[in-house]
């Protein structure tokens, strides 16, 4: 009885000291943080933030903050607001926008795609490892933006926020530390006939009042409206009608 218990815990002890040597050697691979590769992101602007701000350094993706707080007072910031009609059913124009391939969406002329941080896997999706990717609440953007056909770029961050089948809005904030703060809103309505009548709201403040009151609202209806162009432009029926009011 005596022999079967010390076999026993001989067995039982080389096995802890296998699983040990497993988990010294194994352990730390499993548990590294998802990996950012700065040299696959186009644009030098966009590469720049991020090493500057070490989220390239990040094990956490969600310690990465919107700006926009539940807190915060729309009225405290200035509004630009565009409408845009679909000749397209509202059913089919909210599931088109939420379910489309955001690397396309946000790629343009103006507005180029650089990376996207995804908080609900904790990973980093760029243009060159990935073919398609809809987005979700925890997805975080990274744009660059052309201004004067290229002469400047500016990198702009944001954080998909909400995303409200029954309300069928679309939020995405700034995040912390952005040159803006802020958010926009895109929302569906019915507007008769088979149509879709599509909101665009942006809600932004600054340090500077040249930025808010000058640029940002001439260049804000600029990448929007090369947004929803884009938009059309994927929707399977590429010559759908398409209309922008100021």
């Amino acid at each position: 009885m005596n022999l079967r218990i010390i076999l026993v815990c001989r067995i039982n002890l080389k096995q802890i000291i296998l699983l040990m040597i497993f988990g010294f050697f194994f352990l730390p691979i499993f548990s590294q943080g998802p990996r950012i590769i700065i040299e696959d992101i186009p644009q030098r602007k966009i590469r720049n933030y991020i090493v500057s701000r070490s989220i390239d350094k990040m094990d956490d993706f969600s310690l990465i903050h919107p700006s926009w707080k539940k807190s915060i007072h729309e009225s405290d910031f200035n509004i630009i607001e565009k409408t845009f009609f679909l000749n397209y059913n509202l059913s089919d124009s909210w599931e088109f926008y939420r379910h489309a391939n955001t690397l396309k969406m946000w790629n343009g002329k103006a507005v180029r795609f650089g990376l996207l941080l995804s908080k609900c896997t904790n990973s980093a999706i760029n243009i060159i490892n990935s073919s398609f990717h809809e987005i979700d609440t925890g997805d975080i953007y990274f744009l660059n933006l052309k201004l004067f056909k290229g002469l400047f770029n500016v990198e702009v961050a944001f954080e998909i926020t909400n995303i409200d089948p029954e309300q069928r809005i679309i939020e995405f904030s700034y995040i912390d530390n952005n040159k803006s703060l802020g958010k926009q809103s895109i929302q569906f309505f019915e507007n008769g006939s088979g149509k879709t009548k599509i909101v665009h709201r942006s809600y932004f403040k600054s340090d500077s009042n040249v930025r808010d009151k000058l640029f940002y609202p001439y260049f804000h209806k600029k990448f929007i409206n090369e947004f929803h162009r884009n938009m059309c432009k994927l929707i399977k029926n590429r010559n759908l009608p398409f209309t922008i009011i100021s």
